[in-house]
């Protein structure tokens, strides 16, 4: 049985996840992550417990400088617009990583975060179908979102949860069929994206992680082995399927303006050339590129941004915010791959390797992180794996602690 601290927790913890993966509403995730932050709050003062693990020394080395660099570079250019916005990627980021990250160390209730990741992906889908079933043939849905590609965005972060929880946990079988068939949705409505960076991103990203999770196993268990590679599989058939099947033409594959990604580049790296140091500024990519480096053949004239995460931060905020990116990515992707090897058996650790992978090479010919929205969630995930192993080492600690006090007390009435 629950006690009411417990059920006040899982209704402000469930729609505090809600909210950021449905993305429904800003004042509904203003008002959850508040209450939530207050939820935990009160649990700590009550609790009174200096029990809480801080991030480790190299993950803060690896993922704070990004922000603190973006910011100097920001400040030493001069533009307020664009100090305001290293601001704002600060906080979509540190917020809701540090809410979910010190708050699930106290209670990590695994179903309610999934149960909470199943509403806002279904309540995003829901509207996606109901688009594909009213909209001409050939059209790339996009919910109630602004672009397709950041429905693709929000849901390749969250199909990695719910696919590895749907495998590796040990839940009830017909809760684990329920949360593979939502997965299986979410596939499919990202196929009907028609975002092919977010297709690749999920399926190189998938197979990365399966290469570095073999090797962090000193032992192959070939009954999972033959579920992952099912799993795999299943999410490739469905993704592919559905993608070559409802689009053709400027849609589909191959389309007109892809050598487009490849100008952008060239652009970037002009711009890049004549301001190393500090970069344009974060909001004056667009107004540089139409001013002085977009090429004769460019026929994109629009674009915000050169559909590279390194070349948006190389060009935007120069050498030095590059630099803190490629930590942000490189050093994440290092730190994240040796806590697999520690913990090979945690779930939403896994989960969270497979969606850092899958958003981070879809930010190689897109926005990515760049949108508020998936860098709040990506930051959510990040916490809530990373809450996951801390969560985990605190119980084994206390185990260990309380057995040690019992045979303590054994030795003493000896």
């Amino acid at each position: 049985m629950y006690s009411k601290e417990d059920k006040l927790f899982m209704v402000m913890q469930f729609f505090a996840v809600y909210s950021i993966t449905s993305i429904i509403s800003n004042a509904v995730y203003s008002l959850s992550t508040a209450f939530f932050f207050i939820t935990i709050f009160a649990l700590y003062w009550k609790q009174q417990s200096n029990q809480v693990i801080f991030p480790e020394r190299l993950f803060n080395w690896m993922y704070i400088p990004f922000f603190l660099l973006i910011i100097l570079s920001s400040i030493l250019l001069g533009y307020r617009d664009s100090i305001l916005k290293a601001l704002d990627f600060t906080y979509w980021s540190i917020v809701p990583f540090s809410i979910f990250y010190f708050g699930l160390q106290k209670k990590f209730l695994e179903r309610n975060i999934v149960l909470g990741i199943m509403a806002g992906v279904l309540t995003l889908c829901s509207y996606a179908l109901y688009q594909y079933f009213i909209l001409p043939d050939n059209t790339r849905i996009q919910s109630y979102l602004s672009h397709p590609n950041y429905l693709a965005e929000m849901l390749e972060l969250s199909i990695p949860f719910l696919t590895i929880y749907a495998i590796m946990s040990r839940d009830n079988t017909i809760f684990r069929i329920i949360v593979g068939i939502t997965a299986l949705v979410c596939c499919v409505v990202l196929a009907l994206t028609a975002c092919r960076g977010g297709m690749l991103g999920l399926i190189v990203g998938g197979l990365i992680y399966a290469v570095v999770r073999i090797g962090s196993v000193k032992k192959i268990n070939t009954r999972k082995a033959i579920k992952y590679i099912i799993a795999a599989l299943f999410v490739f058939s469905c993704v592919a399927g559905t993608f070559y099947a409802g689009f053709t033409g400027n849609k589909g594959a191959v389309r007109s303006y892809d050598n487009e990604r490849i100008l952008l580049l060239k652009s970037s790296y002009a711009m890049w050339s004549d301001h190393k140091v500090l970069g344009v500024g974060l909001r004056h990519w667009h107004d540089e590129y139409l001013a002085h480096y977009i090429l004769p053949e460019a026929r994109e004239p629009n674009l915000e941004y050169p559909h590279n995460t390194f070349a948006y931060f190389f060009t935007c905020t120069g050498t030095i915010g590059g630099i803190g990116f490629m930590f942000f990515t490189f050093g994440v992707f290092g730190y994240l791959c040796k806590k697999i090897r520690e913990n090979p058996n945690d779930i939403f650790l896994n989960a969270l390797f497979w969606a850092f992978l899958t958003i981070m090479l879809h930010g190689l010919v897109n926005a990515a992180i760049l949108s508020k929205y998936v860098m709040r969630l990506y930051s959510t995930y990040l916490g809530i794996g990373l809450a996951s192993v801390a969560y985990h080492r605190l119980q084994t600690d206390d185990r260990n602690l309380t057995m040690l006090k019992g045979k303590e007390d054994s030795y003493e009435n000896i």
